[in-house]
């Protein structure tokens, strides 16, 4: 019998769960976007540069300053109040120590690029990470009891706050310091908030057998993440070593930036959520109908965003954000590949984190990042373009090799699991190749075509799912409108 702490998950309660999962997700895109089209009006392509130079500094750092114990608390049914203690101590100590690496490196890391700007930006960063490993554990505490209504309050009420602060820093002429303290602002805010709502602080406790069993979980699962960061922020580190002008990798940095915007919603939304819901679920069987189920919901809706994002993304970037981005186009669209794939391919590790195969999670990790760097290595001479599509290489063989190994866990065969893609691709991709028709043929204004496009796209969508039937389009539509069937 399940401990009154853990709520059991009913058919309702899981629906909100996923309702304020997908209310925090939604409504932080919504200001990361305003907030994004803003700053990239009033700051250059050189300020956005700075920082995606050493994006992949930051990123490592963020990932190892927790281990993947996080998802150790999670993954364990009953953790005490000892394992948590645990679990923070851990993060305060690392992300102390990461902030001290970044402040005394800053002066190595500036020479290297040869922007002497970083020494400041990577100083500043440096505290960031104490602070955000200080509110690891409170969120992860929350997440475990499925409070994801508190966790939607935390982060839109401090990111809503702070992104007012960055556009107030910006338009007072801050340039890239806006940026900066956007994010020194947000993990001060996090810590904070995330105390208040919790109302947990940690007791100074500290158990090595509780953090054995916590790493050796957790260990695999942050090499794993240390990989997918590694990949996602290499080809803007090799760009800003390669080029003098730090304008070529703030372009490809804001087409990663924007790909990324509304996967990140699914992905936050739904399969990290899923973790903790199915993590929870103790019957096998019942384990794996609900997987069943999230990954044709994962895969359509994936799909759906990947060919609207690759249909709008031309008059869309001139509209929000002028003329001086239009070549972020090509690269946005090439990553909104690689970003559908990587929401499925988190997807299938989940499914690996449920059953403890974390050590397999971790050797896929570094699979996909030799691929991707050996294609980099190939390729990384012929351009922004050719660039993005090694990134989008190294998911893809990711993604084929889980298929193969999970197929058992999630109870389908390597045909079905082919077939759900199938059968999910060809309406999305006939829409959007008609909204970019639609678009082609409007002589007006940027504005006037992402209306015309954005329209083609749905009613092209809508209009053939209904008269067809198709059994992706009307599960995502059953499962959008709550109706389930008897």
């Amino acid at each position: 019998m399940r401990l009154s702490f853990y709520p059991i998950i009913t058919n309702m309660s899981q629906s909100g769960v996923y309702k304020w999962s997908f209310i925090d997700r939604v409504s932080l895109a919504v200001i990361n976007f305003g907030v994004n089209i803003a700053l990239a009006r009033m700051l250059t392509e050189a300020d956005f540069g700075l920082l995606a130079m050493i994006s992949l500094f930051v990123a490592v750092a963020y990932d190892l300053s927790s281990c993947g114990l996080s998802d150790g608390l999670i993954h364990k049914a009953r953790p005490t109040e000892t394992d948590y203690s645990t679990v923070f101590i851990f993060n305060a100590a690392f992300g102390l120590f990461f902030g001290l690496l970044f402040f005394f490196t800053a002066p190595l890391t500036a020479r290297f690029f040869g922007h002497q700007e970083l020494i400041g930006i990577m100083r500043v960063l440096g505290v960031c990470f104490f602070l955000q490993t200080m509110s690891y554990v409170q969120e992860t505490r929350l997440r475990k009891q499925l409070r994801m209504k508190a966790i939607c309050i935390v982060r839109v009420g401090a990111t809503l706050t702070v992104s007012v602060l960055a556009i107030i820093a910006a338009a007072l002429g801050y340039g890239y310091w806006a940026l900066v303290c956007t994010q020194l602002l947000l993990s001060a805010f996090f810590f904070i908030y995330y105390t208040i709502a919790s109302k947990w602080f940690p007791r100074l406790r500290f158990s090595v057998k509780a953090f054995k069993e916590f790493f050796s979980y957790g260990v695999h699962l942050a090499i794993s993440y240390l990989a997918t960061i590694v990949g996602r922020n290499v080809n803007t580190f090799i760009l800003g070593r390669l080029y003098p002008t730090p304008a070529l990798s703030g372009v490809y940095y804001q087409g990663a930036k924007l790909a990324n915007v509304p996967f990140n919603i699914g992905e936050y939304s739904l399969n990290s959520t899923f973790f903790v819901v199915a993590s929870n679920e103790e019957d096998p069987e019942r384990q794996r109908h609900l997987v069943r189920e999230m990954f044709s919901i994962i895969v359509g809706i994936n799909i759906l965003i990947m060919m609207f994002m690759i249909a709008i993304s031309a008059p869309g970037i001139e509209f929000l954000y002028g003329t001086k981005w239009l070549a972020s186009i090509p690269i946005l669209r090439i990553l909104a590949v690689a970003e559908c794939l990587v929401c499925i391919r988190a997807f299938f590790a989940t499914i690996c984190k449920i059953h403890g195969r974390t050590i397999f999670v971790r050797n896929i990790g570094f699979i996909e990042l030799g691929i991707q760097l050996l294609l980099l290595h190939i390729f990384c001479s012929y351009g922004l373009n050719v660039i993005a599509w090694t990134q989008t290489g190294g998911v893809a063989c990711a993604v084929l090799i889980y298929a193969v190994s999970c197929r058992r866990h999630m109870g389908m065969s390597l045909r079905s699991i082919a077939a759900t893609f199938i059968g999910t691709i060809w309406l999305p991709l006939l829409a959007a190749a008609t909204g970019i028709i639609a678009s082609s043929l409007t002589p007006a204004g940027a504005f006037l075509r992402c209306i015309v496009t954005t329209t083609a796209f749905f009613l092209i969508t809508v209009t053939l799912g209904e008269l067809f039937h198709v059994p992706a389009y009307i599960t995502l539509k059953n499962k959008l409108l709550r109706k389930h069937k008897a």
